[in-house]
Formats: structure tokens, sequence, C-alpha cells
């Protein structure tokens, strides 16, 4: 059995969130700590890494979803187009310039997948972002594409997935400590 914590990053600039996440998974024998490239998570990931003498590893499809022209953007912010179509079907929109949802899902399903299968019964952590951990966590689940939503995921959250012959087993999702 391979063991994935899957984190999301810390709060940007909040050393104490990423702290606390190092402290709760400190007790783990880690064998590995994979990071998406973007700042906030490369920091988190050194603060988990730090306490087992490791170094995160920067895995570039565990980033976001690439939001095209309208990085930085906030929704209001967004065209009306694609302001409705997130609000009415989020799986199918592009997003001018960037990705589809659907895209995030293969590129970080593919991407934990390789990570998994190079730690055959070890414990490893990837830290990453809402959207790339939702996206994960719907596929894992077989949930519908419009219910992604329906996944919370606080900064610097837990989502642990036991995986057993390939086969993922979510025990947990966001959780603020690894026994709830």
């Amino acid at each position: 059995m391979t063991t994935l914590v899957l984190c999301r990053h810390a709060e940007e600039g909040n050393a104490e969130q990423a702290r606390a996440l190092a402290e709760e998974l400190a007790d783990l024998r880690l064998a590995a700590v994979y990071t998406s490239p973007l700042g906030r998570a490369v920091e988190t990931a050194r603060a988990v890494a730090s306490p087992h003498e490791l170094s995160p590893l920067v895995v570039s499809e565990l980033r976001e979803i690439e939001f095209g022209d309208v990085e930085g953007l906030s929704f209001d912010e967004f065209p009306t187009g694609l302001q409705q179509g997130l609000l009415q079907a989020p799986a199918e929109v592009r997003f001018p310039g960037g990705e589809t949802y659907t895209e995030l899902q293969h590129r970080v399903c593919a991407a934990l997948d390789r990570i998994v299968g190079a730690h055959p019964d070890r414990a490893i952590v990837a830290v990453s972002h809402a959207g790339s951990i939702r996206a994960a966590l719907a596929q894992w689940l077989r949930m519908d594409d419009h219910a992604i939503f329906r996944i919370d995921q606080r900064h610097a959250s837990v989502n642990v997935v036991d995986w057993f012959d390939g086969v993922p087993l979510v025990r947990l999702m966001n959780g603020a400590r690894l026994n709830g």
C-alpha cells in the first residue's frame, strides 16, 4: 500500500499555517515530498519536507488550472460569457488562452499516478492547489464533473489516499489533522 498525502498549500505568506501543516505531518515516514512549481506551494512543501530532511521535488503538472488571458483577474473581472459558462457548466469551459477542467484533470492525475507508482509501499506528500486536488479526488471518486465544487479544500488541508494495487481509497478529505 502506498499512502499519498495530498495537501493544499498554505495561504501565501502564512508561514504559521505552513508550520502547522509540517508539524501535523512530522511523524510520517516520508519517502518524498512533491510540489507544484508555484511559489505558495513550494514554500509550503519546504516547510513539510524540512523535518524529514528532504527537499521538495517540483512537478509542473501539479500546478493550478491555466487561466490564460484572465490570469490574475477576479471572477467579477472575467468576460460575461466566461462567467456564465463557469456558473452553468464549469467543467466544459476553456479559459481563453488557457485550459479546460478536463485537461487539468488529465494532467494532474497522470502526474499523481507517476508519483505514486515511483514509491510502492511508502508514504509521500504532494502539495498542490484547490482545483488540482478537486480534479484528482473527483476522478478517483468517479464524481460527475459538475459536482467538483462540492469538494472543499481549505488552505493547508490534508487529503489522504491509500493505493492498493493501483486502486485509490480516499480515507480523508479536507482535513485539518491526519486523524480527522
